[in-house]
């Protein structure tokens, strides 16, 4: 891991003892996506500035001890990035993931470095929603539909936290129609034009 990126975790919210997990949690994907084709080889190449750093962002939007789902966890951003950071500060992270051997690779890391971390192959649309305080997604959906995804849990009281690109403004235009939101958007670490959308209530209109 480069210096630079260290720093970088670390003035997101990340703490140290979480550098060393984050360093295996990317070894184990090297090797993984070298069978199952998880990410693109060329991803690899930026990805602590593309996917770890971005998804380390949550960690300081989040609390000690948070009990967090994470939709559509895919490789696992952000999911891993913060099981990762739950071992060393308490809470857990349940991830929801449909593909079977993306749900493999999920699990294989939690094994292996012991996360506080469970994965729910399902649908998301028919997964149980257990309280939590905060439910993360990234390049998962346009938002009226992420917030449709959402709803089970939120409405349980669960915090939103959702990265968006540089259309996340017409994102929440569209979003009105259908929802009445209370938000806040928290610029990007990573992404000039990008945020993280913080969204405590979500009420269908």
């Amino acid at each position: 891991m480069q210096r630079a990126i260290e720093t970088a975790l670390i003035d997101a919210g990340v703490s140290r003892e979480t550098l060393p997990l984050l360093e295996g949690y990317v070894g184990l994907l090297d090797d993984w996506r070298q069978r199952m084709n998880l990410i693109g080889p060329r991803e690899m190449d930026t990805i602590w500035e593309r996917h770890v750093l971005d998804s380390a962002q949550m960690a300081g939007l989040t609390t000690a001890e948070s009990r967090i789902v994470d939709i559509g966890s895919g490789a696992g951003f952000p999911g891993l990035v913060l099981a990762c950071e739950a071992k060393t500060r308490g809470g857990d992270v349940t991830m929801v993931e449909t593909t079977g051997k993306k749900c493999a690779f999920l699990q294989a890391v939690i094994s292996e470095l012991a996360l506080p971390a469970k994965v729910v192959r399902s649908r998301i649309e028919n997964a149980k929603a257990e309280r939590v305080d905060f439910i993360t997604a990234r390049a998962l959906a346009p938002l009226p539909k992420l917030l449709g995804y959402a709803n089970p849990w939120m409405s349980k009281g669960a915090t939103a936290l959702f990265f968006k690109g540089e259309r996340w403004q017409e994102e929440l235009t569209d979003a009105s129609d259908y929802w009445t939101l209370r938000h806040e958007a928290i610029p990007s670490r990573t992404s000039e034009r990008g945020v993280i959308l913080k969204i405590e209530e979500a009420h269908r209109v």
